[in-house]
């Protein structure tokens, strides 16, 4: 009698399929297991409060009963109707105008001074960064007393002829908001030139050894090499510069508390106002308008930033 003969399963391809699946599963999972604890913080502190404010900057929202009426736009209304939103908004942008040019170029030149080979080059760069590690609390009283009648700020200024008699800069409407952004810059001035500084050293020394040699002149390496290769540096710098101040708070909230009659009011601290005074509505449309205004100007520096690396390299 003839039997059929019997078929054993492939038990060596079952398994190496097996593996094969639970190798792919694992590399997939790996490097969501790492960046998991980074999402939860953002989605916890971040991407939750942004919707609330979302959700709240269309209701108008009592904190206190936790309840909230839909009013479609009618926050946005008052605020723009707000001429306190006004000053606030025109207070960011000249704040911006002053910090900007000044975060950018002012670490740059102090990167390059201390990237040069000269002695106590170490003993500056920790002079520099000093002001980074101050805690903002006792900058402000520093300055505060800088700034005072019989601050040698005010003396020096009398000297120049530039005012009659000894004044405190932070209680003057013209030179408040000037003060307190001199306090920014020179509270992010070594946390810049740290960034400055490492770009410089990615740029190869054989380069300015080729201009020396071909007879350009420092200011013309500095012009035609230093600044076009920094141009990533200036792209990171420019955008820092930006969003930190678009919310700027604790400078003001330390040294002007936003006065002299508004003069220091800025967007952050039209926020922080409302929130005090349990407006949570109006703040959160203003907050929305601030996130708003922070990411086009971002988008828009790093766009004419990339335009201006494309023409390098052409």
């Amino acid at each position: 009698m003839n039997r059929e003969p019997v078929v054993l399963p492939n038990v060596k391809t079952k398994i190496t399929t097996t593996k094969k699946k639970k190798k792919f599963s694992m590399k997939f999972l790996t490097p969501w297991l790492f960046l998991l604890p980074a999402i939860v913080i953002l989605a916890t502190f971040l991407v939750y409060p942004i919707l609330e404010a979302f959700k709240w900057s269309f209701l108008d929202y009592k904190i206190i009963a936790g309840t909230g009426e839909y009013v479609g736009l009618a926050n946005f209304k008052e605020m723009f109707a707000d001429k306190y939103f006004w000053v606030a908004l025109i207070n960011t942008l000249t704040f911006l105008v002053i910090v900007l040019p000044l975060n950018v170029f002012l670490p740059m030149i102090l990167a390059v001074l201390v990237n040069q080979r000269i002695r106590g080059a170490g003993t500056f760069r920790v002079l520099y960064y000093l002001p980074v590690i101050t805690p903002m609390v006792v900058a402000a009283l520093m300055w505060k007393m800088l700034y005072s009648q019989s601050g040698i700020i005010s003396e020096f200024l009398v000297k120049l002829g530039v005012f009659d008699g000894p004044t405190n800069l932070l209680v003057q409407s013209s030179t408040a908001l000037t003060a307190v952004a001199a306090i920014t810059v020179w509270k992010g001035l070594g946390y810049y030139m740290i960034i400055y500084l490492a770009g410089l050293q990615s740029i190869p020394k054989d380069v300015y050894e080729s201009a020396s040699i071909d007879g350009a002149s420092v200011w013309k390496q500095f012009t035609k090499i230093t600044i076009p290769m920094l141009t990533p540096s200036i792209t990171l710098v420019s955008v820092m510069t930006i969003i930190a101040g678009m919310k700027v708070f604790e400078e003001i909230a330390l040294t002007t508390g936003g006065g002299p009659s508004g003069a220091t009011t800025t967007l952050v601290m039209y926020i922080y106002n409302k929130f005090m005074s349990l407006d949570v509505s109006i703040a959160s449309a203003a907050g929305i308008v601030l996130l708003i205004l922070a990411i086009a100007a971002s988008l828009l520096q790093m766009k004419l930033t990339s335009k201006r690396e494309d023409d390098l390299r052409v």
